[in-house]
């Protein structure tokens, strides 16, 4: 363990001082001194498997590993100055070239291999080795992602180490004896771990090898440019590694606040989207009822007289905007610029938008440090892979608990604490349980910053664990498991994710009128909140930190992308905020809030909205009134990469490019902006979406206003958001460019009064008596995992999960065909029977079925009752 104390030692007669704590490899190399080595990994335990970093320490018998050698104070060591230590490093590496392969010419490490530099700088340079070389399996598929050489395994253990470290996946082991010994998966068992892609890139040799870029390009032939990994609200840091304008491989860039030194298998396999023949490469324009290829000039010709028409013949509120959380900041930036100063609206919004109240998780480093993790209505492995990297080094080598407050048991159940799996719609009562459960275990010290903690206990009263088991399903002893668990906690913190939130519009649905408004609806979501910041005062003030699915959530939020919000989520009432926006934008503003999605899908329905731009964003999947809606529209101009259900509505289509193809920048969970940066070209003619804007803005506008839409690059959108938004005055492009620019968080007002949240049990209803939960899979069938051909091999097929009991109780058994079957719609499925879902519930992947699973909802904002019939 590193300590604050120097310790001073002699390497090679040079005087070093490092860290108590330190090893003699890490204070040599620190100090430049070149010490060759297989098994050591700065990010892994050290063992000294490999015995290539043998040193000679003065006063201590033999040579010694000085990866796992700590310093000590006046230590002399020889590395380059003693011939023993020298020799012992050469014949090693003899050694380990008599049977390695000398295959280079073929091997994927080639031109990054360190057995290949190693054998150059510390190797004797030729082998005396005559005899044929032991032979062991070749071209082994471990998985769909890797490929095993055994012959040139050397043993080093590094593989087996991060699966055991880092992702507690103990998948891979040495098997045999002696010169037998081979690396292998146990009883030949394919790889599992979401974590297997950066074994990878820890192997010293070519041993394993990845089975998407194998023999695609040599290392030095390809262009690695930095970027981050769109496919999640993470934003690992990521090279793109481009051959022939072709995306062939993505490996991850270091960055010790995000992703340290890994990427999950999905951010570095499915990248395939990118290059995929069925992107879009011109603009389509409707004729005839028939999507045919047009200029840009056309199409753009034929958005800008389409909007103009609806706006001199119906006015700017039968007009909307979509946006969408795949597209950079410039481009949500521009686009709620051009809907609300040029179409005059603020009916703007997008999907997945992060409510407001929810707080943003402050570190991802520090889940290292927290003992106690709760996950409310999250799972981490499937949403956010890096959160779930982070928690599991808390769990792994702090011994840090899991407490899982979920419907659907997900993977880190498994770590320590107890599984809370109530039935969905009794997430706020199961609450207000733990939270009196809580107040049982004695927790003065920490309510004291609360004023109100007396009032708390009454309103608690009727939520014992005992009284609350029926209604939650959850058994009394594990609420107060977790209680226990939380009440001893020295540093708990709370993690939270958009399942969660419909736990309030669910908890409070019986006091929801027929027709209301859809801000009403949202509004719904009001007591999930502030159920989490009750739990949080009560544990103290902990964080409460929520866990966004997509990419740039925090971004299009930010940016203002929303029906009551200007950049910076400053309110579209403030007349102050808003004459400041329209001397930006050279343009007046609507003082009106503008009607969000569903608003706008009533408005269709009530033929009100006669035109409609949707940008990055495929709502006829992912929302059945929504499918059943757009085609309603007159004018429908979608914006996006592919032809999506959506597009296929459109009249005019435009082509856009990927993250790998235009610069901008995101904001990822932590609300970090970093830099995306342009690696290839476009395919045909799409183009940037900022591009697209600012194009379509000029041909709108009067000739005097274009000079405010000649913008000529992304940087320069970057340079105006600087001004506009608060708290970005003070960028830091070069941080920004580097690792990603943290802005300064808003000081706020230490919460002291708790909430009163009053739960409501949903009424049931004997015709469709199991309510639907739904959750991701690391891997599915979404817009763009449909692109990426690797994964799709290990996407499953469509499936509902049914408890034990409730399977025997309607006669079904596991792989039954059945069908979903709700007031709202009908989709085929197969069973899975498990107790990994809580009574009364059954779960469904998004994303996997042909169908979309929004053909079972009513709207977006509850859990459907279903019956499940074969």
């Amino acid at each position: 363990m590193t300590t604050d104390r120097m310790v001073h030692l002699t390497i090679d007669d040079q005087e070093i001082g490092c860290p108590e704590g330190w090893t003699v490899y890490e204070a040599a190399t620190a100090a430049g001194i070149h010490i060759p080595t297989f098994c050591h990994h700065e990010k892994l335990v050290p063992v000294g498997a490999c015995r290539m970093c043998l040193v000679e320490i003065e006063g201590t018998l033999g040579l010694q590993t000085s990866c796992t050698a700590p310093v000590r104070e006046g230590m002399v060591v020889r590395v380059h100055t003693s011939p023993r230590a020298v020799e012992a490093r050469r014949a090693n590496i003899e050694f380990l070239l008599t049977n390695h392969p000398l295959d280079c010419p073929v091997c994927d490490k080639g031109g990054e291999c360190p057995l290949q530099d190693q054998a150059l700088l510390d190797g004797p340079g030729n082998s005396r080795y005559v005899e044929e070389k032991r032979h062991k399996s070749k071209r082994y598929p471990l998985g769909e992602f890797i490929v095993l050489d055994q012959e040139r395994c050397v043993l080093c253990w590094r593989c087996i180490r991060f699966l055991d470290e880092w992702a507690g996946d103990h998948e891979l082991d040495l098997f045999g004896r002696g010169a037998g010994t081979r690396l292998t998966t146990f009883q030949g068992r394919p790889l599992t771990s979401k974590w297997q892609g950066n074994t990878i890139d820890i192997c010293p040799v070519g041993a394993l090898t990845s089975r998407i870029f194998r023999f695609e390009a040599r290392v030095w032939e390809l262009t690695n440019t930095p970027s981050i990994c769109p496919l999640c609200s993470v934003g690992c840091n990521t090279f793109l590694g481009v051959k022939n304008n072709e995306v062939r491989r993505i490996t991850p860039r270091e960055n010790p606040e995000i992703n340290d030194v890994w990427v999950c298998d999905k951010g570095r396999f499915a990248h395939s989207f990118v290059d995929h023949p069925e992107r879009l490469t011109t603009p389509l324009v409707r004729r005839d009822g028939k999507l045919e290829p047009a200029t840009w000039s056309e199409a753009l010709d034929v958005v800008a007289r389409g909007f103009k028409a609806v706006l001199d013949q119906d006015g700017s509120q039968a007009i909307a905007g979509l946006g969408s959380t795949r597209v950079s900041n410039e481009a949500s930036y521009l686009f709620q610029r051009f809907v609300r100063s040029v179409l005059q609206t603020n009916n703007l919004d997008h999907l997945e938008r992060m409510p407001s109240g929810a707080t943003p998780l402050q570190s991802l480093p520090n889940l290292e440090h927290r003992d106690v993790i709760v996950l409310l209505g999250a799972d981490p492995s499937t949403e956010a892979p890096l959160v779930e990297l982070w928690i599991k080094k808390a769990v792994l080598r702090h011994g840090a608990k899991v407490i899982v407050i979920n419907p659907h048991k997900i993977e880190l159940s498994r770590y320590g604490g107890p599984w809370l799996g109530y039935r969905p719609g009794s997430g706020l009562a199961l609450l207000n349980s733990l939270m009196r459960a809580l107040l049982d275990t004695g927790l003065r010290d920490r309510t004291g910053r609360a004023t109100n903690v007396d009032e708390v206990r009454a309103w608690l009263e009727p939520f014992g664990p005992d009284r609350v088991e029926r209604t939650t399903g959850v058994q009394a002893a594990a609420i107060r498991q977790a209680a226990e668990l939380l009440a001893q906690a020295k540093q708990p913190i709370i993690l939270y994710g958009p399942n969660w939130l419909l736990e309030g519009p669910a908890g409070s649905a019986a006091l929801l009128p027929t027709g209301a408004p859809s801000e009403q609806r949202a509004g719904l979501v009001r007591p999930a909140l502030d159920l989490v910041a009750n739990l949080a005062l009560l544990l103290g003030g902990v964080e409460a930190g929520f866990v966004p699915w997509d990419h740039n959530t925090l971004g299009a939020l930010e940016m203002g992308v929303a029906p009551d919000l200007y950049p910076g989520q400053q309110p579209v009432t403030d007349n102050r905020v808003r004459s400041r926006m329209a001397s930006f934008w050279g343009s007046a503003l609507s003082p009106v809030r503008g009607l969000d999605f569903d608003g706008m899908m009533v408005a269709a329905r009530e033929e009100g909205l006669k035109a409609m731009w949707i940008l990055g964003a495929d709502p006829a999947r992912h929302c059945r009134v929504a499918g059943n809606l757009l085609g309603q529209i007159p004018f429908l101009v979608v914006q996006d990469l592919f032809l999506t259900d959506t597009a296929s509505l459109a009249e005019v289509v435009l082509p856009a490019t990927s993250f790998a193809e235009s610069d901008g920048s995101a904001i990822n969970l932590t609300g970090r902006l970093q830099a995306v940066t342009a690696a290839k070209y476009p395919p045909g003619q799409a183009r940037a979406d900022w591009w697209i804007i600012t194009q379509l803005a000029r041909l709108m506008v009067p000739p005097k206003q274009q000079r405010a839409w000649a913008f000529s690059s992304p940087q320069h959108v970057l340079d105006e958001m600087a001004k506009v938004l608060p708290g970005y005055r003070n960028l830091d492009r070069a941080a920004m460019l580097a690792g990603g620019w943290q802005p300064p968080r808003p000081q706020e007002a230490q919460r002291r009064v708790f909430t009163r949240v009053n739960a409501v049990t949903p009424k049931e209803d004997p015709e469709y008596p199991l309510v639907l939960c739904t959750g991701r899979l690391l891997y599915d069938r979404g817009a763009l995992l449909h692109h990426a051909e690797p994964v799709q091999h290990v996407v499953p097929e469509g499936y509902v999960m049914i408890h034990p009991g409730d399977a025997g109780q309607y006669g079904l058994a596991d792989g039954d065909g059945v069908s979903l079957v709700s007031r709202a719609g009908r989709l085929r499925s197969t069973v899975r029977v498990s107790d990994e879902v809580a009574p009364g519930t059954v779960f469904a992947p998004l994303n996997v079925n042909d169908a979309p699973l929004s053909v079972l909802f009513d709207d977006r904002w509850t859990w459907p009752r279903v019956q499940v019939v074969k």
